[in-house]
């Protein structure tokens, strides 16, 4: 930490309290003001502060390991296997893959986001009877999946 940033820290809560409609900018010209206009025996004591922190720094980065553990800091995305057996596809998801063509060509014009919203009120508004029809594709689907993932996973 440097002697201004010691003196900052300090000098900061009464600049605030004189100056409460000060922005955080103009709190900072103030101490940068304050800290140029410091008498040499004053200024001294916050260079003296500085040292102080720094040695404080140093001592505790002697003792400092950085984590080996692979949790800590950013985690990367897994790499996904190309071999790996594509995942099953929901009812909707059936739904709007069957649709969407037929949907672009009555709306040309219209954006992604609008087919979607077009193909999620078509799907909503779908009778028992045929939401019964693509959540037995979704259920059939789902066993491929898994008879997949079973295969993949006795082949590793």
């Amino acid at each position: 930490m440097s002697a201004f940033f010691c003196y900052s820290q300090a000098e900061r809560p009464n600049v605030k309290a004189n100056h409460p409609d000060a922005s955080f900018g103009d709190v900072a010209r103030i101490l940068s003001a304050q800290y140029k206009a410091l008498s040499e025996k004053e200024m001294k004591k916050y260079i003296k502060k500085a040292e102080q922190d720094k040695i404080r720094y140093q001592e505790e980065m002697k003792h400092y390991v950085p984590m080996d553990d692979p949790t800590g800091g950013k985690r990367k995305k897994a790499k996904k296997d190309p071999n790996a057996p594509k995942r099953n596809m929901s009812a909707y998801f059936l739904f709007s893959v069957a649709v969407r063509p037929t949907v672009k060509a009555e709306n040309p014009d219209a954006a992604f986001g609008d087919i979607a919203r077009i193909i999620s009120a078509q799907y909503k508004a779908l009778g028992a009877k045929e939401r019964e029809k693509w959540d037995s594709k979704a259920a059939a689907d789902k066993e491929r999946y898994q008879r997949e993932m079973e295969a993949y996973r006795a082949g590793m």
